[in-house]
């Protein structure tokens, strides 16, 4: 049984307390995994960049600049990284011209917000490498990173942005490179960093996590990890307590937050990228290190499987598959499915080796694997107004939901189901949008979708909770917490719905699968519609959908995922609608009344066998 409240989901002490009671399996298994994963995952990262053929003029124009001076950098970083990992030795000659382009553009590039990344790039390049060059060659690296002004090459500064309102995550990673400069006496950061912590500390919720603009997950997650790369090279300010606080409440937050399948939440822009689990792995890491100073063995070992298992999950989409993709869906590269303008391959798919090097820089080996929420499952975590998530996790599975969506990259509802082993888009990964900004392919229809609840208007269109989002309000009430089972109930009132009526949805998941029975009060109420997606094609693998009269089967491999509603109607749709991950047609639910029960369930075809052979045996 858990030791949490009923009532009331996840919070502050109770994270803790959890972790505390968690009991080991007797057939719990590490990984496996050493720090290692991470110099495979940076190899993954370089492999589509033709390095081993390169010149020197690489990703240069003819005047020796850098194209893309973030991608340029990374590069450097990644390379330096496995190179004093003991990998990758024979691109030295490549690398060391590479990173004098990069440490003599660097100081001459004004006005590029690429610049505000790329110094903590040469930084942690030239920490990797400088014992393995000559002292001459270090001391001029050195003498041309000297040469920065955040006044004058960085974007995101208070000296250069109209407002305070205008820094965010940017920020903090120019900060992050000012203070690496500062430990390698090239700069002096303190007078940077007083003038910009304190309007950056105004920017976290109660709960220790980021808000960038429109509180994406990702941007979050992302902020707080380059304050750990800080606090990890050694900082010890002003701000170095209160922004310790901050990343001990954040770091819990995003631990409870993992899937079932170890994968980092979906939620506004950056979404659904191989980095996000490489960032997951470099929060848990510091984290894991963080516990055992404090001799919290238990949850170290926590956060050390988490960070592993985050690793494990992109595992499929770079190591099992050439080329590597950057985005979890298996589509050409050079298509962009599924991905913002900015989100191209050539910088997101070296991002994932960047941010894996920053996992591998955290990582201590000697902490050893312990049971993670993500797979011991038994509660509710609600996030804070500012991100409208809610989590819940029990048996193997997991469910997420958006409550308040922004429709350019998710819609309301339950967007997520996922169970251990089982590819992560057959459910549902992330929600469908209608408005989005990542691109889906012509004949592939957009739309605001999720696995949840709709109405008929008197004048018989239809609905759908997954169209809300201002002004919608919510309660949440948590039934039953434990390791087997979990019971949450959420009812939704306000815009978008007539005045003083409600939706309820209540939600029970365990190893049986996710039973939700949805119920309209509204007067006058009419049948209550459910639509579920239902999983397509990947841009490789496709799946068979049949359907019956009360349930729908999709067949993926060896994988299944049945939707049945007893005493409802059925309508599957033809046209395809897309996300991030691939294309879905969507089940239409009727039920008679204003009420319905359907259950969700993901399993196996030896699962079933086994089922038939019990069965024959009784």
């Amino acid at each position: 049984m858990s030791p949490l409240r009923d009532s009331q989901p996840l919070s502050g002490a109770d994270l803790f307390a959890y972790i505390d009671a968690m009991e080991r399996p007797a057939a719990f298994e590490p990984t496996g995994f050493s720090k290692d994963i991470y110099l495979d995952l940076m190899e993954g990262s370089i492999q589509e960049y033709g390095l081993e053929q390169a010149d020197k003029s690489w990703g240069t124009d003819p005047q020796g600049c850098p194209e893309d001076l973030q991608t340029y950098c990374r590069v450097v970083s990644v390379l330096a990284g496995l190179m004093a990992g003991g990998r990758k030795l024979e691109l030295f000659p490549l690398w060391e011209s590479m990173m004098e382009t990069g440490c003599r553009e660097l100081p001459r590039t004004t006005g590029n917000q690429m610049a505000d990344f790329s110094t903590k790039e040469l930084m942690l390049a030239y920490k990797a490498m400088k014992p393995h060059v000559s002292a001459e060659q270090s001391l001029k690296w050195k003498n041309e990173l000297a040469r920065i002004e955040p006044a004058v090459n960085y974007v995101y500064t208070l000296a250069s942005v109209s407002g305070p309102e205008r820094l965010h995550n940017i920020n903090i990673y120019n900060m992050a490179g000012e203070y690496l400069r500062e430990t390698e006496g090239m700069a002096s950061a303190a007078g940077y960093l007083a003038e910009h912590w304190p309007v950056q500390l105004q920017k976290f919720d109660r709960n220790g996590m980021y808000m960038d603009p429109g509180c994406p997950l990702l941007y979050d997650l992302a902020a707080r990890c380059h304050i750990q790369l800080m606090l990890a090279a050694g900082y010890r300010g002003a701000f170095h307590e209160e922004l310790n606080r901050k990343l001990a409440a954040g770091g819990m937050m995003t631990l409870f937050m993992q899937s079932a399948a170890g994968h980092f939440p979906y939620g506004g822009r950056s979404s659904q990228f191989q980095f996000n689990e490489a960032l997951a792995a470099a929060c848990a890491e510091f984290e894991a290190v963080r516990y055992r100073r404090q001799g919290r063995l238990k949850l170290a070992g926590a956060f050390k499987r988490s960070a592993r298992l985050s690793a494990q999950a992109i595992l499929r989409f770079v190591r099992d598959i050439t080329p590597p993709r950057h985005i979890k869906n298996y589509y050409a590269i050079r298509s962009g499915y599924g991905t913002e303008s900015y989100a191209y391959y050539d910088k997101y798919m070296i991002t994932l080796g960047s941010f894996a090097y920053m996992a591998y820089l955290f990582a201590d080996d000697d902490i050893a694997e312990e049971p993670c929420p993500a797979e011991s499952g038994g509660y509710v975590l609600a996030t804070s107004e500012h991100f409208h998530k809610v989590f819940a996790s029990a048996g193997g599975q997991s469910v997420q939901l958006d409550t308040a969506a922004d429709h350019h990259y998710d819609s309301t509802g339950l967007g997520r189901y996922h169970r251990q082993g089982v590819p992560v888009e057959l459910a549902l990964s992330s929600p469908l949008c209608a408005a989005p900004e990542y691109r889906l392919p012509g004949g592939v229809r957009s739309l605001n979708a999720a696995i949840g609840p709709g109405w008929e208007r008197q004048d018989g269109t239809a609905v759908y909770l997954a169209d809300l989002s201002e002004g919608l309000g919510l309660e949440l009430h948590v039934i039953r917490q434990d390791s087997g089972r979990v019971e949450f109930r959420i009812t939704y009132r306000g815009q978008g719905l007539p005045e003083d009526e409600r939706v309820t949805e209540r939600y029970a998941l365990s190893d049986d699968g996710l039973e939700i029975v949805a119920e309209l009060a509204v007067q006058d109420s009419g049948p209550i519609l459910y639509r579920v997606p239902l999983f397509c094609s990947n841009g490789q693998e496709r799946s068979t959908i049949t359907a019956g009269r009360h349930a729908v089967n999709v067949v993926l491999g060896p994988f299944r995922y049945t939707v049945s509603a007893t005493g409802c109607c059925f309508e599957i749709e033809e046209e395809h609608c897309g996300n991030r991950n691939g294309e879905y047609r969507l089940a239409v639910i009727r039920s008679p009344g204003p009420s319905l029960s359907l259950r969700l369930k993901l399993w196996t075809e030896e699962e079933q066998a086994r089922g038939l052979n019990e069965q024959e045996k009784d």
